[in-house]
């Protein structure tokens, strides 16, 4: 006894159908899907897309004026795969003697934010000089963390920032 299949009918339909939607989730598996999940890597310093560190603001300025000054392409370094702009000449040479003296702690990412255990966007215009470093805060969020124990946000920064760095939460 022979049977017609008719390929039309509606149960042969979403056979086929069924077995076509197998074939592209494997392939997606296979093919697409390591090239989708690449794990985000934070950079030593945050930049934007034109690689500029802390939006452009001048880290000098932090100690010498004690406020916040925007920076100026014309005053500009590279250092550590990023670029520094300065408000004049005078702070772009001190950042070239010492820049490890004036760059931001925990690469210009909140420091409020790394010590609870995410990454989050320092605010150049929300900033604290902690023991002669420079820390960049996103908001008054973690400005609250921050003023509750600097000492403490420190610690859990500094250990966040070392053993965890690739594995926060990104809170940007």
């Amino acid at each position: 006894m022979t049977t017609n299949i008719r390929f039309t009918s509606r149960t042969a339909i979403f056979a086929y159908g069924s077995a076509i939607g197998v074939v592209a989730a494997i392939v997606g598996a296979l093919f697409i899907a390591p090239l989708l999940a690449t794990e985000r890597q934070f950079a030593n310093y945050n930049v934007d897309s034109a690689n500029v560190a802390i939006h452009g603001y001048d880290t000098v300025a932090y100690f010498t004026d004690g406020k916040p000054a925007k920076g100026s392409s014309e005053f500009e370094q590279e250092w550590e795969d990023a670029r520094w702009l300065f408000s004049s000449a005078t702070n772009l040479e001190l950042f070239k003697a010492n820049p490890e003296r004036y760059a931001p702690q925990f690469g210009g990412y909140c420091a409020g934010g790394l010590a609870v255990g995410e990454y989050a966007d320092g605010d150049p215009e929300l900033f604290m000089i902690t023991d002669g470093k420079l820390y960049l805060i996103k908001n008054e969020k973690y400005q609250t963390v921050w003023n509750g124990s600097p000492e403490t946000s420190i610690h859990f920064g500094e250990y966040n920032w070392e053993h965890f760095r690739d594995n926060l939460r990104d809170n940007m």
